[in-house]
């Protein structure tokens, strides 16, 4: 009802949000079904291999996303989706070898997830942006602006979801704590690397194309 409301009040305003905000939640209502009845399935996953594809199947479906907000969608779609890519295999790697986190299925693959729709939003900031102005860095200075924003409010007046998440089942909060920063810190680096790498390969094809 709150979300109804909400789109009511964007189409009173004449916003062009009401549709989408409203298809967008039917969508992810089935999605998330979807995946409830999969996950078990998927947490079976032993090949590395078979992990591979499922990561580069949610950069690729992210990127998609992403590149719908660029004017020369296809050329945006293969930047996204190498720079997203590029994110998960810097990152998860990284975080698995430190001992940061456990190197299985069930721990991989939500972080993957993470890093991929986090990254999508960023590079679609910046894609936004860039259709405006020819000056596309600043573009990957305004998609940075939400997650560092986020960081530097954490614990003050932002309770991260993780965080709350292992409180209230019962983990103390040190720990609670600890968790939530390697996922604020993670999504920090990912993002700013899918931006990077996204940026740099759409300045390449387009420089290819002329």
């Amino acid at each position: 009802m709150l979300l109804l409301g909400a789109a009511i009040w964007a189409w009173r305003e004449k916003l062009d949000l009401g549709k989408k905000m409203l298809f967008a939640s039917l969508r992810g209502l089935l999605q998330l079904l979807i995946l409830a009845f999969v996950l078990d399935y998927i947490f079976d996953i032993r090949s590395h291999w078979a992990q591979v594809l499922l990561v580069l199947a949610f950069c690729i479906l992210a990127a998609r996303t992403s590149a719908s907000h660029h004017n020369q969608p296809k050329q945006a779609w293969l930047a996204a989706s190498l720079g997203l890519a590029t994110a998960c295999t810097v990152t998860l790697p990284w975080l698995a070898i430190t001992g940061a986190v456990d190197a299985d299925t069930r721990t991989l693959i939500p972080l993957a997830s993470m890093i991929a729709a986090n990254g999508m939003n960023a590079v679609s900031l910046m894609y936004h942006r860039m259709n405006d102005s020819a000056a596309g860095i600043e573009g990957l200075r305004s998609a940075m602006i939400p997650p560092v924003d986020t960081l530097r409010v954490a614990g003050l007046v932002h309770m991260p979801g993780i965080f709350v998440g292992m409180v209230l089942a019962g983990a103390a909060p040190l720990a609670a704590a600890s968790a939530q920063l390697i996922v604020l810190y993670m999504i920090i680096a990912s993002s700013f690397t899918a931006c990077m790498v996204s940026f740099l390969m759409l300045n390449h094809l387009r420089k290819a194309q002329a």
